[in-house]
Formats: structure tokens, C-alpha cells, sequence
């Protein structure tokens, strides 16, 4: 560090910077031709200026704190970028310029730099590390709060709220974009059984591994919320009929298979049965969460633990239906297959 006296020969100034030299601020003056010809002993420390600095410019002292792994906090590597993006914003006029920055060490700093006509520039840096503390913990806290607000405390799903919005959002994109969109109603059979038979901490735990499950199989662009007691709603965004119901497919076959052991010890199986519907660009999501109700309505009339896709009138249907609620391959095939029959002389009738 330089000697005081060597910086300012005045006493009042000697009696200042004095002072300076024994505060919690940083405290540094560069001349104008950027060499540093004062620093405290709080600029020092967090520095690691243990001698000498006369002749020490800015650049100097940056490449100093990346080799020495001190001062501010910089990209490993980026210390040259570091040094060429700050030397654009100084000494560009006289005046003053505010920012925060963080130290290695962990603290956080309020720098102000003054730079005057005569080139020369004053560094002033008060510490803020408890007011960063605290505002990263409010923004800690209300990240926090957003999140619960759009989760399903039970199974960790999105809630109704969060899910309806994302349809809202998925049918604008699919729109804009041209790409197609569906999604899938799914209700849990007979639930309300589970809940009588085994108790409502059986219900919340098949909710659970239900939830698991669909985390496992559904696609990583698509989002599954719960929006009812046991009723479950997956946009598949980018998605036809048929992708939707091979998803969904997948996911009905993978619960079949599972068991949820209850408080009591015993295994319980489950199911579901499922409405898929793919959207058309008329579509809003009160129009799609109908006919994925009806489709889901239809699966509960055909014995459950299926997936039926929304057909509209006169159109085919099997458990694996297209968008318009015909199977793609009986819809390549059935032309064919009718001539076929009307040449033999025979009668067709329509697959249910």
C-alpha cells in the first residue's frame, strides 16, 4: 500500500484519507492514467495488496485478483473480457456510475465510481451483503409461494389453476405455430371404493403413485395436473390423437402392473380409464375438455380401464382411435375392404 503522505501532501486531505483507511468501505483513486495511488486497507484486503502498488494500473489489478482468486467474482478465464467490457464503461465522461458487484469472499458491495475532468477517478464501494441476504430471500420466498400456488400439494402435479392456464397458453402456440395439439382426460376407476375399502390414506397414496407414474411414462413436453379429486388432465402439445393414445396407452398399461401397499400392509391395484381429444385450430379449451369428457364418458361405458378417443357422429371407433375418432389403418383399409365385399355380394357393417 502506498504511503498517505505520498498520495496528498495537504494535512486536512492526509487527515481524511486517514479516516478512509480505517472504514469497512472500499475505499481506491486511480489517476488519469489509470494507475492506482490510493487504497484503504478494506480495498487491500479483499485485494490481497500486501506491498508496493505504485504503478499498479486497473488492468493490473484485475489479472492480480483472477490469478490470486480474490477481489470481484469473474468467469474463470474471463478475466481479459472482464477488464475490455469494464474499460468501455469508464472514464467515458465526467460523472458518476453506480452498480453491485460481488467479491469471492461472498460479500456483496455498492460501488460508486466518480470520474472527474482531470482524469482522475474515486472508487467507493459500501458493503450490502445483508441486504442482498435478505433480498434473496424474499425472492427464495416468493418463488417458493408462486410454485405452491401452481402445485398439487398431494402429488407434486400441477394444480387445476396452473393446468388450465397451460392449455390456454399450448392452444395459442399450436395455433401460431401450426402444430397440433390434444390432450387426455383421465379419471381413476372405482376410487371412491378404494377410499371405503382401505381408508382415505390408501386414496392419497394411489394418487401418488399414480403421479409417479405419469412423471415416468408422459413426454418431457407435456404436462399432467390434477384438476379434480381423482381426475387428471395431460396436454401433449405437439401431439396428434394417435401420439396422445400411445401415450396414454403406455401410462394405463404402467399402472396396471403397479401396487400401492396401504398403512395397513395390504396391496391395491388400480386403473383408469381415459378421453383423448386432438384439437382443431377452432378450438378453445372449454370445447376440448368436452369431448375429452365425452371420449372419457365413452371409456367408462365400455368397462373401464381404457383409453377412447372423442369420435364425432357416423365416424369409426375402436380403443385405439385417430383424431376424428377412427383408426388410421381402418381408415387406409376400410375403402379398400368395402369394394372387396361388395364384389362378393356381401354386406359390410361398421367395427364398434
Amino acid at each position: 500500500m502506498n504511503p498517505i503522505e505520498d498520495v496528498v501532501c495537504d494535512a486536512a486531505q492526509v487527515a481524511l484519507l486517514r479516516a478512509l483507511d480505517g472504514s469497512h468501505m472500499l475505499i481506491a483513486v486511480y489517476d488519469a492514467d489509470d494507475r492506482l495511488v490510493f487504497s484503504n486497507s478494506t480495498f487491500n484486503h479483499a485485494f490481497r495488496l500486501d506491498g508496493e502498488t505504485r504503478n499498479l494500473t486497473f488492468s493490473d489489478l484485475i489479472l492480480h485478483a483472477a490469478i490470486h482468486q480474490c477481489g470481484p467474482r469473474i468467469d474463470r478465464g474471463k478475466a481479459l473480457e472482464f477488464i475490455a467490457d469494464a474499460q468501455t464503461r469508464r472514464r467515458r465522461q465526467p460523472g458518476q456510475r453506480t452498480f453491485a458487484t460481488d467479491l469471492l469472499d461472498g460479500r456483496w458491495f455498492w460501488m460508486t465510481e466518480t470520474f472527474f475532468e482531470t482524469g482522475w477517478v474515486i472508487v467507493v464501494g459500501s458493503e450490502i451483503s445483508e441486504l442482498k441476504q435478505n433480498e434473496q430471500a424474499l425472492v427464495q420466498a416468493r418463488d417458493r409461494a408462486m410454485q405452491e400456488a401452481q402445485t398439487d400439494p398431494l402429488t407434486c402435479l400441477a394444480n387445476r389453476r396452473r393446468t388450465l392456464s397451460h392449455l390456454e397458453h399450448a392452444i395459442s402456440t399450436s395455433v401460431c405455430s401450426n402444430l397440433p395439439l390434444a390432450v387426455a382426460l383421465i379419471d381413476l376407476d372405482r376410487f371412491k371404493s378404494i377410499n371405503d375399502c382401505y381408508g382415505h390414506s390408501a386414496g392419497d397414496a394411489v394418487l401418488k403413485d399414480f403421479a409417479d407414474a405419469s412423471r415416468n411414462v408422459v413426454r418431457r413436453s407435456d404436462l399432467v395436473g390434477r384438476i379434480g379429486g381423482e381426475e387428471f388432465l395431460v396436454v401433449l402439445p405437439g401431439a396428434s390423437a394417435d401420439d396422445a393414445s400411445d401415450v396414454v396407452e403406455r401410462l394405463r398399461r404402467e399402472v396396471s402392473d403397479r401396487r400401492v401397499r396401504t398403512d395397513a400392509g395390504a396391496l391395491v391395484g388400480y386403473s383408469f380409464s381415459a378421453g383423448v381429444c386432438e384439437l382443431s385450430a377452432a378450438d378453445d379449451s372449454g370445447a376440448a375438455l368436452r369431448r375429452a369428457d365425452s371420449a372419457l364418458y365413452a371409456a367408462k361405458r365400455a368397462g373401464r380401464n381404457c383409453v377412447r378417443v372423442f369420435k364425432r357422429p357416423g365416424a369409426l371407433v375402436d380403443n385405439r382411435a385417430g383424431s376424428d375418432g377412427t383408426n388410421a389403418r381402418l381408415r387406409r383399409w376400410w375403402p379398400l375392404a368395402w369394394h372387396a365385399v361388395k364384389r362378393l355380394g356381401g354386406r359390410a357393417s361398421p367395427m364398434r
